[in-house]
């Protein structure tokens, strides 16, 4: 078998490059080893379609956030999307936290995001049971049915003849003169040959990255896992819109976010693991009440109860300051026809129509200088 693009992993990244190159004219598949798509990272996150106001300008973040939000909220009404601009709140709740929300708001209007600065008596009209000194109001911030997204995205793909082979594990890559030698397995071995080989594995795109034979391990990271639990409140509660306490360096804080049926839930925390592992710690029980409680007092800790993890792949360690995307090509790493992805956390659901587009973009460009 033959073909254009060989991508590895169907999440929403993986899917949506997929979706373009397709749509490109590009014979594409997409190797997956789980029975369905998005079953890792895509599927286990907070759904919130993100403005792009916390990453540095001319960051890749910033670039594909600002971009891809109104990519995909324009495919979400296209497609029939499940989706709500809901608006998010960002907020300090203490006064020596209002330097750090001015920082904020001015670093998102440098990325061209469009934002409101609300004082402490507009944002008690609006929240009069929350503890704010003040507020950053952000109306392109969403939620969107991630689920839907998936199948959208899929149902794209199978209409431009591009192939997902679910229960396919990528087991190894050698290098040709015509692009690649890919062995795979599905309950049996057989050997795809292509001309771009896309790693998009998300959390184990650095085991991926080891099994390409000419891939030098100065050119990839390891990925270290950080694990983010959710819980969900069952009770009634004050909160119409998302709401974004202030993160700290490492971490974006227990947010206030809702599903489309308007289920409420908090988190994400932050805890660094070694392995990959989805069981949920309930003991953290505690800490959640205690940190939601800086902004909402009336909480009641017994209607609080575990919802799911998530687990993002960072390329930094828990002691370093957040990395940027890492998207690199031969330019980079010297392999002809491999484009390797790592560290595509949030805002990568965000942004995975514009990470689509752009590495469609890169293969093409590619084509015209060999052509």
């Amino acid at each position: 078998m033959f073909f254009d693009i060989t991508i590895v992993g169907a999440g929403v990244v993986g899917l949506s490059i997929a979706k373009y190159c397709s749509e490109s004219g590009m014979s594409v598949v997409v190797l997956e080893k789980d029975s369905r798509a998005g079953e890792g990272i895509s599927s286990r996150n907070s759904g919130v379609i993100h403005a792009g106001i916390y990453y540095p300008d001319k960051s890749l973040k910033t670039e594909f956030c600002v971009s891809g939000n109104k990519l995909l909220y324009d495919y979400a009404e296209v497609k029939g999307i499940n989706h709500k601009r809901i608006g998010k709140y960002i907020i300090a709740s203490s006064k020596d936290e209002l330097e750090k929300l001015e920082q904020i708001y001015k670093k998102g209007i440098l990325n061209s995001v469009t934002l409101e600065f609300l004082t402490k008596n507009k944002m008690k009209s609006i929240y009069p049971d929350l503890n704010i000194e003040a507020g950053i109001y952000s109306p392109s911030t969403g939620i969107i049915d991630v689920p839907e997204l998936i199948s959208a995205i899929e149902g794209d793909i199978q209409h431009n003849n591009g192939l997902i082979s679910f229960n396919t594990k990528f087991t190894e890559a050698q290098k040709t003169t015509s692009g690649f030698k890919i062995l795979c397995n599905d309950g049996n071995d057989f050997i795809i040959n292509t001309k771009y080989l896309v790693n998009a594995a998300g959390l184990y795109s650095d085991l991926i990255s080891k099994q390409i034979d000419v891939l030098d391990n100065k050119h990839y990271s390891s990925i270290k896992y950080a694990k983010g639990h959710y819980f969900k409140y069952s009770g009634s509660h004050p909160f119409k819109n998302l709401i974004y306490p202030l993160a700290s360096e490492f971490s974006s804080g227990l947010h206030v976010g809702f599903d489309l049926s308007g289920q409420v839930r908090f988190g994400p925390n932050i805890t660094w693991i070694d392995d990959i592992d989805y069981s949920f710690e309930e003991s953290l029980k505690d800490n959640f009440v205690e940190s939601i409680k800086k902004y909402w007092p009336d909480i009641e800790s017994k209607k609080l109860q575990p919802d799911y993890v998530g687990i993002r792949p960072k390329i930094q360690k828990k002691d370093e300051k957040m990395k940027d995307f890492s998207i690199i090509s031969s330019k980079d790493h010297g392999v002809d026809g491999l484009i390797n992805i790592q560290g595509i956390e949030s805002p990568g659901l965000t942004s995975c129509l514009a990470l689509g587009e752009h590495v469609k973009h890169m293969i093409n460009s590619t084509d015209d200088a060999l052509t």
